[in-house]
């Protein structure tokens, strides 16, 4: 396997130019024509087609990772060897693969390979426990960082590094028509294995990548590829694309480690979670680097009216989607901010509901979720989905109006939609980074305000009181807590379980 020193850090003039987005477009639109609306696949497999067309004897596009770069050919060259190990071990079309390497060469040719062979792929984390998601997904074999039962490792460039003795015996039939099973939130318990199709990923391809710029791009990329964020609209664009991926070893942990990076490589693009954004903004070199950009999505999360004010500097896009519409369902323009903006509807079509919650329905709704001993509970393709978000619609923007599922009774029965209020305080006081609605003892009700220290001033509880409206009286207290100490999600969304936990042990919540 050939893997290459970096190619010149400044500019591109010798770069080989890949396919216009036009072409790449058409190519996803003649793939996904391929696929019926129940996600099964006539006639040829469309992946064969588009990575043959956009990797196979290639420059471009490229993975840089450690200072050291592999180009499309050897990409190719990697995923053939794993395509013969697949075949050698008798993996068909429609069995179950466990993908749990971290982003790297040998992750884009395994991945490369699996789609070839039609597998179903189900990306898991490194540190997973490989078994148990073997045995929760009841999947044929893995690929995984160590060796065990049914398990391939990887060399880090020349595909497989050690074989499986034999595949794992099943109880459940091949799902030829699942292309991928992907966790939704992989921190909580109640995270749960949606099934996405051909069609419905192709699908989010074709209508986002018109939208991206991604020619001759250079993508710093940050986003866990174990995710639908990060695999669809970050990872697979720029393969099809052509273009450089820049992968950051600290996947943007390491906010000060990532400028650096970017400035060197001269980043064109980037997406991200808003804290990653946040982190950078705090940086030195971070807000140079997203105000370069040529563009890239922050998404996973709403975007407070603090952050949303600075990302209207940059040609960066707000994005809104979930696994369960893989996960395109709205993309806002280049620099187009504002708290809690999720952007406009693309690929599928929206409404909201009477109590406002946001429903879509289009090819981009999975085919179904993968369930535990009984294997995949089908949804039928043209049903109306419900996101569970709240949002409010200004002609075709939306904006988050928070979870159905944050909502929690007082002890005298009253029923309180927290993420609702939580947007309004945060609609009404753009100086709040966040807000949280909780109940110190079942009785009244507390808000913790996430506010700057330096913040000279900030809403007052009267004026809190005034927002809450018929809740107001019920109000007990607010707290003030600095962003360092507000408790977040890996997306950026606060920790709810975690704060309120703080919150009710101290003594300024009492």
């Amino acid at each position: 396997m050939e893997t290459t020193a970096p190619p010149s850090r400044s500019g591109s003039a010798a770069r080989p130019a890949p396919a216009a987005p036009t072409e790449v477009v058409a190519d996803l639109r003649a793939a996904r024509s391929q696929c019926s609306s129940d996600g099964a696949t006539a006639g040829e497999n469309p992946w064969r087609g588009l990575f043959y067309e956009h990797l196979r004897d290639e420059g471009l596009p490229a993975l840089v990772k450690n200072d050291a770069a592999t180009p499309a050919g050897s990409l190719w060259t990697g995923a053939r060897r794993w395509t013969d190990a697949f075949r050698e071990a008798s993996l068909r079309a429609g069995d179950r693969l466990v993908v749990a390497l971290p982003p790297s060469t040998a992750f884009v040719q395994v991945l490369v390979a699996a789609l070839w062979e039609g597998v179903t792929v189900a990306v898991a984390r490194p540190d997973d426990d490989i078994g148990g998601v073997c045995a929760a997904l009841d999947a044929r074999a893995a690929v995984a960082p160590e060796s065990g039962p049914c398990r391939w490792t990887a060399d880090p460039y020349a595909g497989p590094a050690s074989v499986p003795d034999a595949l794992r015996p099943v109880e459940t039939p091949p799902t030829p028509a699942v292309r991928f099973l992907l966790r939704t939130s992989g921190t909580t318990q109640r995270a749960r294995w949606i099934a996405l199709s051909d069609r419905n990923v192709l699908s989010v391809l074709a209508s986002h990548l018109p939208h991206l710029t991604l020619r001759r791009a250079r993508v710093l990329s940050v986003l866990p590829w174990s995710h639908v964020f990060g695999l669809v609209l970050d990872l697979l664009p720029a393969l099809l694309a052509g273009a450089e991926i820049i992968r950051d070893p600290a996947g943007g942990r390491d906010p000060k480690s990532l400028a650096a990076l970017g400035e060197a490589w001269g980043a064109t693009h980037l997406s991200a979670v808003p804290l990653t954004i946040r982190r950078l903004w705090a940086t030195d070199r971070g807000p140079a680097l997203l105000r370069r950009l040529h563009g890239g999505i922050v998404g996973g999360a709403p975007v407070a009216g603090p952050l949303a004010d600075r990302l209207s500097e940059t040609r960066l896009r707000a994005g809104y989607g979930q696994t369960e519409a893989a996960p395109g369902i709205a993309l806002g323009a280049p620099g187009e901010w504002d708290a809690h903006y999720l952007g406009r509807p693309l690929g599928c079509q929206v409404r909201v509901a009477e109590d406002g919650e946001l429903l879509f329905k289009g090819p981009n709704a999975c085919v179904g979720v993968w369930r535990r001993h009984e294997g995949l509970d089908r949804r039928a393709p043209n049903r109306t989905v419900r996101t569970g978000d709240l949002v409010r619609r200004e002609g075709d923007a939306l904006y988050f109006d928070g979870r159905k599922d944050t909502a929690f009774k007082l002890s005298n029965g009253r029923f309180v939609r927290a993420g609702a209020w939580e947007a309004r305080l945060k609609g009404q006081f753009p100086s709040l980074h966040d807000a949280l609605l909780f109940t110190p003892a079942g009785e009244d009700l507390s808000v913790a305000l996430c506010v700057d220290p330096s913040a000279s001033e900030g809403p007052s509880e009267a004026a809190i009181r005034d927002v809450l409206g018929p809740l107001g009286h019920r109000l007990a207290g607010c707290v003030r807590v600095a962003p360092g100490d507000w408790a977040q999600e890996g997306k950026g969304r606060v920790d709810r379980d975690e704060m309120t936990r703080r919150l009710r042990a101290s003594p300024s919540s009492d």
